[in-house]
């Protein structure tokens, strides 16, 4: 077990991104604050992760064709990407629509980024972003949009669509952030934000796909949910069957065409729940990548398969959480949220989940936020486990011991199993826990979207900075986790200060502050571990890019190739 802010020793940078293409040859940007002036590079800004190819793909040369096939755990609505959680960031969102920028793991997220769709950014002031878009960039050649060029009005209208539109996923960058966005000619969009943000491109910023800057034609807006997808993106969406399967063409007329990219030709998304057939289908061939769920799965897949197939083993951002809410008793009681500290052993989510790999971490943000960790020394009281204690707690706090708590999840073994992990712990000071493993969809909807529930255990999306930790905490989570987190009006000004921050080391110690105070609350809202997160891929899968850094695919990989 590791507490702290270290990657494990036996994982090195090296290793911990083997086989991956990430931003060598690629354009990034540094801003200086306040300042005018554009820095371009073809290399990763200091303290990003460096890649390594696979052995023998220097010289093999990446040709075109193929279809890649993969298999996915989820459930979907409808065609929606801002909406629609799963299609914004599995599917038609880093498919089918195209963005303005992408960060990777190790930026500055108040400064730098990676340009996709755009040309050029400059800051002129902290507050004022210009972008200016790529020459040339057109839509699919569907109607109603019929192939015509990408403008930055399209822009600027799906901006207003994610700020209006209560559905959003995640629209905290267009209402907390953004003051306003305009087109002042068909290639420029000027954003003014409230104030400075910190966290400007980062994941969960202007970089989410499912909502940040992605480009979507201004005829198809009122038709998200249903209408034919059409984008700008590297692939169209060429047949579907909601909730089974799902065909993406490449798009010959794709910014990257001149390039040859995307490389291969097609990618067939096929919905498969149960994880036994997931990895069936990856051991038959019928997936090609595969996000695997558990490390002895892992283990038994390299001891199989051996040479044929690479497994990339890293230390997930991905935070795997307790939440209970606070809007609703017992939970606006701290003492039986202290209680729950009490007899909450993380170390055997650890143990019994991932088989003692990962870490946990000594705060509320993951472990792979290095620089935001806190001391052991500083947070051991509050993690002390005393089963004695928590029920003296929960007496004093009048707690009815006949009542079940209920708690819920997205189905998936890590989710499940951590719920029952937290049941046995729970009975062991007189708490009864009924669980309810749901599809994602049912769950959005008929719990987190309600406001209908009273606990939930998941894991959740990976965050390349704190800022999604921290605002699901505050009152105003600008998510569809309304009722998430501690909402306290003292803590909530302490987060505010931090998302207008912009010097790097005064935002480490604010963030680091934060964690204290929500700790000394007790805040419902727990993370219990971190896991070793495995994607196993067929060998001939060539330059595959891992970005631990952004949601569940974190880029368009048309420098992806089959060597087969």
């Amino acid at each position: 077990m590791l507490t702290g802010a270290r990657i494990p020793q036996r994982l090195n940078r090296r290793r911990m991104l083997q086989g991956s293409l990430g931003l060598a040859g690629a354009t990034a940007f540094a801003l200086a604050c306040g300042g005018k002036k554009e820095t371009t590079t073809t290399a990763p800004p200091a303290g990003a992760a460096q890649t390594v190819a696979p052995a023998g793909a220097a010289a093999a040369q990446p040709k075109r064709g193929g279809r890649l096939k993969l298999v996915v755990g989820i459930t979907t609505t409808n065609l929606n990407p801002i909406t629609n959680w799963n299609e914004g960031t599995i599917l038609s969102g880093v498919l089918v629509y195209d963005r303005l920028v992408s960060i990777r793991l190790g930026m500055d997220s108040a400064r730098q980024a990676r340009l996709e769709a755009a040309q050029s950014v400059e800051m002129p002031d902290p507050t004022t972003v210009i972008f200016k878009l790529k020459p040339g960039m057109k839509y699919h050649n569907r109607p109603p949009v019929n192939g015509r060029a990408v403008e930055a009005e399209d822009i600027v209208k799906t901006q207003h669509y994610i700020r209006d539109n209560p559905a959003a996923q995640d629209r905290s960058f267009q209402t907390n952030s953004m003051q306003s966005v305009e087109a002042p000619d068909a290639q420029t969009v000027v954003f003014k934000l409230k104030a400075p943000n910190a966290y400007l491109f980062s994941g969960t910023q202007m970089s989410y796909p499912a909502g940040g800057t992605i480009i979507v034609p201004r005829e198809t807006l009122d038709n998200l949910d249903q209408g034919w997808q059409v984008g700008s993106g590297p692939y169209e969406l060429a047949e579907y069957e909601m909730n089974n399967r799902y065909l993406y063409r490449r798009f010959e007329g794709y910014r990257e065409a001149p390039q040859g990219r995307p490389y291969i030709d097609e990618r067939e998304y096929r919905i498969v729940i149960d994880p036994a057939a997931q990895e069936a289908a990856f051991r038959s061939e019928q997936a090609h990548i595969w996000g695997v769920p558990l490390p002895s799965i892992a283990d038994q897949l390299k001891k199989d398969l051996g040479n044929r197939i690479v497994v990339d083993e890293f230390l997930s951002l991905s935070m795997v959480t307790l939440s209970f809410n606070v809007t609703k008793p017992p939970w606006n009681d701290v003492r039986v949220r202290e209680a729950m500290y009490r007899f909450i052993d993380r170390k055997q989510y650890l143990d019994l989940l991932e088989s003692g790999r990962g870490a946990i971490p000594t705060g509320t943000l993951s472990v792979g936020l290095q620089e935001y960790q806190l001391e052991p020394s500083q947070t051991e009281k509050y993690w002390r486990r005393d089963l004695r204690a928590a029920r003296q707690l929960l007496e004093a706090a009048g707690y009815d011991f006949n009542r079940e708590v209920e708690m819920s999840t997205i189905t998936g073994l890590r989710n499940n199993q951590g719920m029952e992990i937290f049941q046995q712990q729970a009975a062991q000071v007189g708490m009864k826990v009924r669980i309810q493993p749901m599809p994602f969809a049912e769950w959005l909807n008929q719990k987190i979207l309600s406001g209908n529930w009273e606990a939930w255990y998941s894991q959740h999306p990976t965050y390349d900075s704190p800022h999604l930790y921290l605002r699901l905490q505050h009152t105003n989570t600008g998510s569809v986790h309304r009722y998430n987190g501690l909402k306290d009006p003292e803590v909530d000004r302490m987060i505010e200060k931090a998302e207008v921050t912009l010097d790097r080391n005064e935002r480490i110690k604010l963030v680091k502050d934060i964690q204290i105070a929500l700790l000394e609350k007790y805040t419902p809202f727990v993370i219990t571990h971190n896991y070793m997160a495995y994607t196993a891929r067929w060998a001939y899968v060539r330059d595959f890019e891992l970005n631990p850094a952004s949601t569940a695919q974190p880029t368009y990989q048309t420098q992806m190739w089959l060597d087969k």
